[in-house]
């Protein structure tokens, strides 16, 4: 049954070019004589992103192509074109060996929308770089005048034979078993039949009858949407998905094309949708030719808009077909040789002592597979963030040691505990006093034993300078808040050991230090063990994750002395070997050493009925360091394969300079603090202020 086109449905309205501004050098006026249909599907992304069906072969299979108005200069491929009719004159029947005539109005429409040239006449084709084999199975009785479709199966037989990829047939077999065994053989091959569903208004494709398990796969039936911009609407005259549902989509079925007349008009019925979704097919594969014609058929129904009841249904089956959907990547995954990771799982979080610039250049060039196996060239420059660290942990451990402070002597034991209440509810019996921090010392014949939790600096004099703290332990595993040790005091000083770990929700913090501390000075070595995050930071997820913590060995000092009565200076500064703890499924696969760096000097005295302090630090900051990044850079389309290679990328990170001043004062009754940092590198400012009072 030959699927005759239908006249234009009452109130279609070519949509003027003014009515938005142009988006793209692709969106011409000749783009926009067929600005319904192309918005409908997101056309202007294909042509947007290059996919314009150059290399790929589309078979027509109709009454005959013409070329009209150069509208497919150097578009049919002559070599794969082939006349399978007859014409019948004085009752003689003679092979005929024309691609197209006056006859050929059908074809040359279904031709031109799928390959239309971007010449700026007539239309552009949703696949405009795409060569057509026109394959036309007509005959023609000059005698009465009339034309016969029925010639398919030798046309299907022969694009078996040519191994081309995507058959368009706008032409309707009435469910022949002949013709469904000729797309059993077609499908053996791996290609791909887009069918018009038919416009009697069935509830089934018209050629569902010869679709089964053996070549159901290697047909899609494509209905028409209604041009009507208020909703999705089926027209009245196309078929169903019904049966087909799962190898069904819709189109729009009205399009502004070249016609064999030479004019450009309304070509309408599923016999317009269906080159529409040839092209989408010829689109895909013009990018990615490692794909079958099949594979590519399963692209465009995964991605086809759902319009209809949720799901697949029996109107819309799969739905609406959806350019931008089909060629941009579908769930792509990121993989460094060893591991496949998804990229919407995937981020990378640089700590603040680290740089970030030289990771987001070394990535800023990618190559990922979405599920279809299909290559992207990428930036994951974007996905690579240095958080901003408004309130870090030093400032809430500063806030948590604000709170109430009791303190407890007596014999060599000492003691204090802070404390905070907090209002849960209005009623009078709705506090809860929370412990925030505490120390316990003990000493007796040169031996000391003390326990802290969120306690104060143990080096440098706090008075809530908002500085860095000079203990570098904190500065590498901020959470590792409660310490033990135990000291051993000798003449001039003491040796001690000190255990100190803690857990956040993601990481986990331990290390031990080695010390020594004498009268003005103190010297110290650490090793501090951290997992779940680095530096006291997360580091990201997937496979940008920035490793799984990290070991460090650490050596720092510090120093103190009196400058006037009343004043003294205090500075400190340290030197760390960081080694990251790697992770399986990251790009990053190693680093080098990592070497950190940290200093500061406060100056402390009586002033102002209180005691002031004024500082300048350098925070933690890695100095020297790489990690060693592996993924893909290309794609091989002789061996399917991705290309991977390995960079270096420095980690090295931007100096910092910090000013800090503090005061405190208070009696029995109350206390007043206030801290002020300055960030001279990113002139950020910070305040913390605390009043307490006692009644």
């Amino acid at each position: 049954m030959y699927s005759a086109p239908v006249p234009p449905p009452a109130g279609y309205i070519i949509t003027p070019s003014n009515l938005q501004p142009t988006r793209s050098a692709a969106d011409t006026a000749e783009f926009r004589r067929n600005y319904g249909a192309n918005e409908f599907v997101n056309a202007l992304y294909a042509l947007d992103t290059g996919h314009d069906g150059h290399g790929v072969t589309v078979a027509v299979v109709d009454d005959g192509v013409v070329n009209v108005n150069g509208e497919l200069d150097g578009r049919i491929d002559t070599s794969l074109s082939k006349d399978f009719g007859y014409v019948t004159k004085g009752g003689i029947k003679t092979k005929r060996d024309v691609l197209g005539d006056d006859q050929s109005d059908h074809g040359t429409a279904v031709a031109n929308i799928i390959a239309g040239n971007a010449n700026g006449q007539g239309a552009v084709g949703y696949a405009p770089g795409a060569k057509l084999a026109v394959l036309r199975v007509s005959d023609w009785d000059e005698d009465t005048k009339t034309e016969v479709i029925f010639r398919a199966v030798e046309a299907l037989d022969y694009a078996t034979a040519q191994k081309i990829k995507i058959v368009s047939s706008s032409l309707n077999q009435g469910g022949s078993a002949t013709w469904g065994e000729a797309v059993t053989r077609f499908g053996a091959t791996g290609g791909l039949i887009v069918n018009s569903a038919g416009n009697s208004a069935a509830a089934n494709p018209a050629d569902a009858a010869a679709i089964d398990a053996s070549n159901v796969n290697a047909i899609i039936f494509v209905g028409a949407l209604s041009p009507n911009i208020q909703a999705y609407t089926i027209e009245s005259y196309s078929n169903r998905a019904g049966t087909m549902k799962d190898r069904y989509v819709v189109a729009v079925g009205t399009n502004v094309t070249t016609l064999v007349n030479g004019t450009v008009g309304l070509f309408s019925g599923t016999s317009s949708a269906t080159p529409t979704v040839a092209a989408l097919a010829a689109d895909i594969l013009s990018k990615w030719p490692q794909l079958t014609g099949q594979q590519a058929g399963k692209v465009i129904l995964t991605t086809a808009k759902d319009i209809g009841d949720p799901g697949v249904d029996d109107v819309f089956g799969h739905g609406l077909v959806d350019f931008k959907a089909a060629l941009a990547p579908v769930n792509p995954t990121l993989s460094n040789g060893a591991t496949q990771t998804a990229v919407r799982s995937s981020v990378m979080a640089i700590p603040t002592p680290m740089g970030a610039a030289a990771i987001q250049t070394a990535l800023s060039n990618v190559t990922i597979l979405d599920e279809f196996g299909r290559d992207y060239a990428t930036s994951l420059a974007g996905l690579i963030v240095k958080p901003q660290v408004g309130a870090d942990h030093r400032i809430w451990r500063r806030v948590a040691q604000m709170g109430h402070q009791s303190a407890l002597s007596f014999g060599g034991f000492t003691g204090t505990m802070g404390f905070a209440s907090v209002r849960v509810g209005p009623g009078g019996d709705q506090v809860v006093t929370r412990a925030t921090a505490g120390t316990i010392d003990y000493v007796s014949d040169g031996l000391g034993i003390r326990a802290a939790w969120n306690a104060a600096d143990s080096l440098q004099l706090d008075v809530m300078g908002l500085a860095p703290f000079a203990d570098g332990v904190l500065a590498y595993a901020p959470q590792a808040g409660t310490s033990m040790g135990v000291d051993r005091y000798l003449a001039g000083g003491r040796l001690g050991i000190t255990i100190a770990s803690g857990r956040t929700q993601e990481s986990a913090a331990s290390a031990v230090t080695l010390g020594w501390s004498g009268r003005a000075a103190d010297m110290r070595l650490s090793f501090i063990d951290e997992t779940g995050t680095l530096m006291g930071m997360p580091t990201g997820e997937g496979a940008l994750r920035l490793g799984s913590g990290a070991r460090t060995v650490m050596i720092e000092a510090h120093h103190g002395f009196g400058v006037a009565p009343g004043w003294s200076i205090e500075g400190y500064g340290s030197l760390g070997l960081t080694r990251m703890k790697p992770i399986t499924a990251s790009l990053v696969t190693g680093t080098t050493p990592l070497v950190g760096s940290r200093l500061g000097f406060q100056m402390t005295g009586t002033a102002l009925g209180g005691l002031i302090s004024f500082g300048v630090a350098q925070p933690l900051m890695i100095e020297a360091g790489a990690a060693r990044l592996t993924y893909a850079s290309s794609y091989d389309l002789a061996t399917r394969s991705l290309i991977y290679q390995s960079t270096s990328a420095s980690l090295a990170g931007q100096r910092r300079a910090q000013l800090t001043a503090g005061y405190s004062t208070g009696g029995p009754r109350s206390t007043i603090r206030i801290g002020l940092m300055q960030d001279l590198t990113d002139g950020s400012p910070s305040m913390l202020a605390h009043w307490a009072a006692r009644f």
